[in-house]
């Protein structure tokens, strides 16, 4: 039998697990997940941790937490679909920045208090209305459309009265 020398390679963490970088510039969900058993209280307001994340998959995403995450349970309280995951992601971090929780594994979450977390739902609101807004754009479009073609056909297709004359009888007046 043949010697065979073996070739060790250095070994590569980044090629071995993702041979090519993830592109998250695509269409997926943004998702705001509650850790629903570390509700505390600062001062006389209740505070909910959340994370903003994305995943083109948000229900697969939820069941990766229980090996890389804070120990409680945690439930996806909402998911809108965007054109650009990182963008927007990156977008709702930056505008909820001073509310983040630096924690050793995550820098996804947040700490809300009430009035954090209805900004936070607002600003889902605004994503999830502009990817609605095609579709109302052409809609209302289309409405008017119909509506100025039906204005058109009423004016064109008004039927013709006709004309009365009058007769001139002799020795009638007129009226």
């Amino acid at each position: 039998m043949p010697f065979i020398k073996k070739m060790h390679y250095p070994y590569n963490p980044i090629n071995s697990i993702n041979p090519t970088p993830r592109n998250d510039n695509v269409p997926g969900y943004i998702y705001l997940m509650e850790c629903v058993n570390l509700p505390k209280f600062v001062g006389f307001s209740l505070i909910r941790r959340c994370k903003i994340g994305l995943s083109r998959n948000p229900q697969s995403r939820l069941g990766k937490f229980e090996k890389n995450q804070p120990p409680c349970d945690i439930k996806i309280l909402r998911t809108i679909y965007v054109e650009d995951m990182k963008a927007v992601e990156k977008t709702l971090h930056q505008k909820f920045n001073y509310c983040n929780v630096e924690l050793a594994k995550s820098r996804e979450w947040f700490d809300l208090n009430p009035i954090d977390f209805m900004a936070v739902n607002r600003a889902f609101d605004e994503y999830q209305d502009t990817a609605k807004l095609p579709i109302l754009k052409i809609s209302f479009s289309l409405l008017g459309i119909a509506l100025l073609l039906m204005a058109l056909m009423a004016t064109q297709s008004a039927p013709n009265k006709p004309q009365i004359k009058p007769v001139h009888i002799e020795g009638v007046k007129s009226l």
